[in-house]
């Protein structure tokens, strides 16, 4: 699953739990009915910043080669907010509040730790309506933090540290 899947996978767990729709915010798709959530990913952490852990195995039966697995770990934040008009504004509110709550509630780590990653609210709920040139549209948000890691597995020639060191003592 890619880091953008995980990420729809959790939007989906928190909209089935808030029983709400949702969308990826900035697409031309038809927008749902008031109320209704959206996601949108705001930064993401560039390759050099990402921790990088390796570790080697051997090969059972072959001492000539080693498991290397390279573990990435990478950090995303992910802008959510809720979306209505006049009549939504105090329902929008409390969706927000209860989706601040479950991120970091025991069902929420539950919800993101089947999914294979960890999440954790970045800002407290900001209100982000907008005029949208006849009327406003009311949005309650908040920032968090999605963190995801990536492994890859590769064969790697072993060296053999006693016949190296022999062999420079030689020179």
């Amino acid at each position: 699953m890619t880091r953008l899947e995980k990420i729809k996978a959790l939007i989906k767990a928190l909209s089935v739990h808030l029983n709400i729709g949702f969308i990826r915010s900035e697409q031309t798709l038809d927008r749902p009915g008031y109320p209704f959530m959206s996601y949108k990913i705001l930064s993401s952490e560039p390759e050099p910043a990402q921790c990088i852990i390796d570790e080697y195995e051997p090969v059972p039966g072959d001492d000539t080669v080693l498991q290397k697995t390279s573990t990435r770990e990478s950090d995303l934040v992910v802008s959510l907010n809720f979306i209505g008009g006049e009549k939504d504004y105090a329902n929008i509110l409390a969706f927000a509040e209860e989706a601040h709550d479950w991120i970091d509630s025991i069902p929420g780590l539950e919800a993101s730790d089947e999914i294979g990653i960890g999440v954790s609210v970045q800002s407290p709920i900001q209100d982000r309506t907008v005029y949208l040139e006849t009327e406003y549209e009311h949005k309650f948000g908040f920032d968090f933090r999605v963190r995801d890691r990536k492994s890859t597995t590769e064969a790697v020639d072993a060296v053999d540290l006693a016949a190296t060191i022999a062999g420079m003592t030689e020179i």
